[in-house]
């Protein structure tokens, strides 16, 4: 009989247990996501970052899974990748790497804000400051994702003479249009055909020779023409 009360009191005492454990995992503020550390980007804050990630702040620090975190952190538009660590008692430690906007594309009455990768970070209102690229037709977009066009080649060269334009002396930024199956450039009155933009680094170079002896001379008309195999031309009346 006394062993029978004495396993019946140590089964109470371990259901004890169990239920206080259970009481403070479950229903008390000690092991609760209190903190969420991360590094700020204009672009997201912290209630972005609870919707996205699905973890808010009182959150059972128990049930929060790093990986979970970091897949739904990775379906943010404006996150390329994520480190997720948790930090004993209350804390949720967050190193996102950020996608850039890099660049404005503009087709017919839709503007999207691209990265140097074709990611689509955002629809626009307006161009942001920067390059924008007008004329290229997409077939669909959506955040988060690579934009869907018919020639990505040719808009992974453009990506390559923003590249160079931004590296280069030049500091007017000129307008970049996609026409007749090739890549222009308006300075002003000034125009630069690059084609489809094949061997773009030569064809730049070839490009800054012309422009700088034009700069020099104060003429800042006419087309300058990289698009060809040949030697590149310059037209001081246009096309």
């Amino acid at each position: 009989m006394k062993k029978f009360f004495s396993r019946l009191l140590l089964l109470i005492l371990l259901c004890s247990m169990v239920y206080g454990a259970y009481y403070v995992y479950v229903n008390t503020e000690i092991l609760r996501i209190q903190n969420i550390e991360y590094n700020l980007n204009e672009n997201i804050d912290l209630y972005e970052i609870q919707r996205y990630s699905k973890v808010e702040l009182g959150t059972s620090f128990f049930l929060v899974k790093p990986r979970e975190v970091e897949t739904n952190l990775m379906t943010h538009p404006y996150i390329e990748s994520v480190n997720v660590q948790k930090k004993f008692p209350h804390t949720l430690k967050l190193e996102i790497v950020y996608r850039e906007h890099y660049f404005n594309i503009v087709y017919s009455d839709i503007i999207l804000s691209l990265d140097d990768s074709l990611h689509v970070l955002k629809v626009l209102d307006e161009p942001l400051d920067g390059y924008t690229v007008e004329g290229f037709a997409f077939d669909s977009f959506s955040t988060g994702q690579t934009i869907k066009v018919q020639k990505k080649y040719l808009l992974e060269n453009i990506v390559l003479l923003i590249q160079l334009l931004k590296t280069s002396h030049i500091e007017e930024i000129p307008v970049i249009t996609y026409e007749h199956d090739g890549i222009l450039l308006r300075f002003g009155e000034l125009k630069v055909r690059f084609g489809n933009g094949t061997e773009i680094e030569s064809k730049f170079n070839d490009f800054i020779n012309i422009y700088e002896a034009l700069k020099s001379e104060d003429i800042i008309t006419g087309t300058i023409d990289v698009s060809s195999e040949g030697l590149p031309v310059y037209r001081p009346f246009g096309e």
